[in-house]
């Protein structure tokens, strides 16, 4: 994209910065592809900042600039809002959003083009239920009438953005349902070089990704321990404790395992399971671009991340049921490296990269 084609430089704008997922990957990728000028977040964890960004000065809100905001970014969400309204970004001609929670409260001029890179809408308003237990014990009583105030909000919000881009048609829907807007669907960057293929097939299942309760990761436990079998635990979160509690000796947990070390996974292990719901799926393309098939739950953004029966097994029953019986199902022989790789590359970064700026640069010349 001609940064030239708008009026004044492009910033893009993440919710926080506290831990390296699948958002940040997008929001990095988009800041170089549309050579944005300036980078704005809630708060940053300093050394990951100048690591993904190192060719810019990350700035955050002042309320995001504590150490007890860095270590508790959940206990500030009823004011985030406050704090991304309160910036000054009057000399962007294009803001690009990257957005999963309060960022879209964002005030601009009307002639100022607002592109939001959905990764799913405020999950702490719309599916509230299942991250009540990422918030303080004080919090919780309160949190329902809370979650209204914000979905209110959230509406309003979504009606200052110029054009949504989703990262899936699942996401897509989400943003029609509760918003009443269409979206681009544009999958995430996967970097399918360094996805790649290698190394041998040992004997464990593998669950990778953040421990919080959407992703269901106690099911996995809970399942591999039942059935005996070895299962890699590869993450952190707020769940990490009570699952080391509930695990058999047949699970062994890897935090924060660094890039190298999770690819050293994805090659070895037998399939990755995924018994939660995605809002895409990052890890079951990285997964399969490693030359890995994906057990995972027939629902969310797995539905197009899986070509179910020929890069893994999608199974219809939620639970310890569902995913004991595909693990039982499952015959790693008949998944071919080949079209594991083939279908990995539907979502390299180059169709990233071109399609962003083709949807960006769209939107700069017709407004819509």
């Amino acid at each position: 994209m001609d940064s030239g084609s708008s009026d004044g430089p492009i910033a893009v704008c993440h919710e926080w910065i506290t831990t390296f997922g699948g958002s940040e990957q997008v929001a990095v990728r988009m800041a170089k592809v549309l050579q944005a000028d300036s980078i704005y977040t809630f708060t940053a964890e300093p050394t990951l900042a100048r690591e993904l960004f190192p060719d810019h000065a990350v700035r955050t809100t002042r309320l995001g600039r504590t150490s007890l905001a860095r270590k508790h970014w959940q206990w500030f969400l009823p004011l985030m809002p406050f704090a991304w309204a309160r910036l000054n970004l009057t000399r962007y001609g294009i803001v690009i959003t990257s957005s999963h929670s309060a960022v879209n409260a964002i005030h601009l001029p009307p002639s100022t083009i607002h592109i939001s890179y959905c990764h799913t809408p405020m999950r702490y308003a719309w599916e509230w239920r299942s991250e009540l237990s990422r918030f303080p014990p004080l919090l919780r009583p309160v949190w329902p009438l809370a979650a209204a105030l914000l979905r209110r909000a959230d509406r309003r919000w979504a009606q200052g953005v110029t054009r949504f881009i989703a990262n899936s048609h699942n996401v897509a829907a989400r943003i029609r349902r509760n918003y009443g807007r269409e979206a681009d669907v544009l999958y995430p960057p996967i970097d399918t070089e360094f996805w790649s293929p290698g190394g041998e097939k040992k004997d464990f299942f593998l669950f990778a990704g953040r421990l919080v309760p959407y992703k269901r990761p106690g099911v996995a436990v809970a399942t591999a321990t039942a059935l005996g079998v070895p299962l890699v635990v590869a993450g952190s979160g707020p769940l990490l404790a009570d699952l080391r509690r509930k695990a058999g000796p047949n699970i062994t947990f890897i935090e924060n395992p660094s890039r190298e070390h999770l690819r050293d996974l994805y090659r070895e292990t037998k399939a990755l399971v995924f018994p939660g719901v995605e809002d895409f799926g990052m890890t079951l393309v990285e997964a399969q671009a490693c030359g890995t098939p994906v057990i995972a739950s027939a629902q969310g953004g797995a539905l197009e991340a899986v070509n179910d029966g020929v890069t893994g097994y999608l199974y219809e029953e939620e639970g310890i049921d569902g995913l004991s019986q595909a693990i039982d199902s499952f015959i790693p022989s008949i998944y071919e490296i080949t079209s594991l790789r083939a279908h990995a590359e539907a979502f390299a970064i180059p169709r990233f990269d071109e399609s962003l700026r083709q949807i960006v640069d769209r939107v700069v010349a017709t407004g819509q």
